[in-house]
């Protein structure tokens, strides 16, 4: 193949571009290995702090019993809010609770809890009489479950996954309270 000289330097250059490229948008040069940073047992440079970096819990697990355990109690929690919904919170302001997501962070090294939120929508609905339309009135909420700091995700499902009656009443991990006392604070 027949290459125009000025072309030519482009294709000598293509490389150079393609890691000023990369260390523009932030991509990690590779390093020689002397140079390399040594790493402690957490995956932080050894002697410093290292910030914490925190995933959701459902990605924080890896085998496939304590994923199953996770997005079983999730149902179990989706349940257990079903059958005290009626007595409870579905009497007041709101007829129409759902949950939608019950969710905790994770720190990905410690394995332990930053924060765990469960959010709900809720609704009251009428039928206005003189004219046919269905008045709604929606809200969103978002409840911080009790949580003791610095508690192991793990400690958490043991907790929420050996409850006598319901998942929603056990005590958690550190704390005499429930993800239902939560709840009550909330809605």
């Amino acid at each position: 193949m027949l290459v125009h000289r000025s072309h030519r330097s482009l294709f000598l250059l293509l490389p150079v571009l393609a890691l000023a490229c990369s260390a523009a948008q932030g991509a990690a040069l590779p390093r020689p290995e002397s140079t390399a940073p040594r790493q402690d047992g957490a995956g932080a440079p050894a002697g410093s702090t290292g910030a914490k970096r925190f995933v959701d819990a459902g990605s924080y697990f890896t085998s496939a019993a304590e994923i199953d355990a996770w997005y079983g109690l999730l149902r179990v929690l989706d349940d257990d809010f079903d059958a005290v919904c009626g007595d409870t919170f579905c009497e007041g302001e709101y007829s129409n609770y759902e949950p939608l997501r019950f969710r905790c962070s994770v720190e990905e090294h410690a394995g332990t809890i930053g924060s765990c939120v469960w959010v709900f929508a809720a609704s009251n609905e009428e039928v206005l009489p003189s004219t046919g339309d269905v008045e709604v009135d929606a809200r969103v909420f978002l409840c911080e479950m009790p949580v003791a700091p610095e508690t192991a995700v793990v400690d958490l499902v043991k907790a929420l996954s050996a409850p006598m009656d319901r998942a929603i009443d056990a005590a958690l991990p550190g704390t005499d309270r429930s993800l239902y006392d939560g709840l009550v604070e909330c809605l």
